[in-house]
């Protein structure tokens, strides 16, 4: 296995999208709550990689033996999130509004911060590549890119214990954490939680 960690480009931004909608769509808690339809979903998260991909706050784990995309890692504003909102089809805003409270509440902790903030929207690895160390490479190539743009924080909001490991391995630290249960909407009945995760870049 040959991994390089790439910037995002055009070429590979369908690709990448696919990758995020497989992972998402089908093993995050939160979107499979919501039974979103796969095609719904993929436009979305399309739209959220255009934007990441405006901004250059995107990188790709490129597998150089295969020409494939197995990973991808995504930085995105809180006003960019917003703008990505017009994709989701009206029958489908309530469901995300509820899920938009939820966040509001955890990210409390956030309006404490000083400094230039983002936060990773997305990581993700496609499954044959899973512990090889990928999501810690591409969250360092994503911190790198944010430094010299003078981000001083970057945060994440970690849906289940697979992806908090991974941040906190990367030296971010919890600071807030919020049960499923104590929300509305369709995933209020979820086990388990949430958890914000902060690191300093500065």
């Amino acid at each position: 296995m040959n991994i390089k960690i790439l910037e995002l480009t055009p070429e590979r931004l369908p690709e990448s999208a696919e990758l995020l909608t497989n992972v998402f769509h089908s093993l995050e808690p939160l979107t499979a709550a919501l039974h979103l339809p796969r095609d719904c979903y993929a436009n979305y998260v399309r739209a959220v990689c255009e934007y990441c991909l405006d901004d250059r706050f995107a990188v790709i784990a490129l597998d150089q033996e295969t020409d494939r995309v197995a990973g991808v890692a995504l930085g995105l504003d809180d006003g960019k999130y917003q703008q990505t909102r017009h994709v989701i089809p009206a029958e489908y805003r309530a469901a995300m509004d509820q899920i938009d409270d939820f966040f509001e509440r955890l990210d409390q902790p956030l309006a404490l911060i000083e400094g230039q903030l983002t936060f990773v929207f997305y990581l993700a690895v496609a499954p044959d590549y899973w512990r090889a160390g990928i999501s810690i490479a591409m969250l360092t190539r994503l911190e790198e890119i944010l430094r010299d743009k003078n981000y001083e924080y970057i945060a994440t909001e970690a849906t289940n214990p697979k992806s908090a490991g991974a941040f906190r391995k990367q030296g971010y630290t919890e600071i807030n954490r919020l049960a499923y249960a104590s929300g509305a909407g369709p995933f209020a009945a979820l086990p388990g939680d949430c958890t914000l995760l902060l690191k300093k870049l500065a």
